[in-house]
């Protein structure tokens, strides 16, 4: 399993994320700020997808994961998104390396676990 979630696709930048880092980052924040009922540190995916520069033509992001089927959501719920990285202190192993949650936390039973790409089309 790598620690690595790869933002390809329609972009200018190719970005390689690699949450295991985020520990370090000052834009970390406790998920149950944004979800209630939820644990763990989070991350805003926005701003990384921002970095690719995604084309003016870019509507949705394909979420690959390992051995599962891809999710596809709207840009806009990409851009509003959160990764979880993080639980009790430690990395996300299963599912991981992150968990995305929706920002309305209408799937906070079952984020999207497993990512290994974000594939922006």
């Amino acid at each position: 399993m790598s620690p690595i979630i790869l933002i390809t696709g329609n972009v200018a930048f190719r970005i390689n994320l690699d949450p295991s880092i985020w520990i370090l980052d000052d834009r970390r924040f406790p998920l149950e700020d944004r979800i209630a009922g939820t644990e763990g540190l989070a991350m805003e995916l926005g701003p990384y997808l921002d970095k690719a520069e995604p084309d003016a033509s870019v509507t949705k992001v394909i979420c690959h994961r390992e051995q599962k089927e891809a999710v596809t959501l709207t840009l806009d719920q990409a851009r509003t998104a959160i990764l979880c990285f993080a639980k009790d202190g430690r990395p996300i192993r299963e599912g991981g390396p992150a968990l995305l949650y929706l920002a309305d936390g209408s799937n906070k039973e079952q984020p999207i676990d497993y990512i290994r790409e974000l594939e922006l089309v």
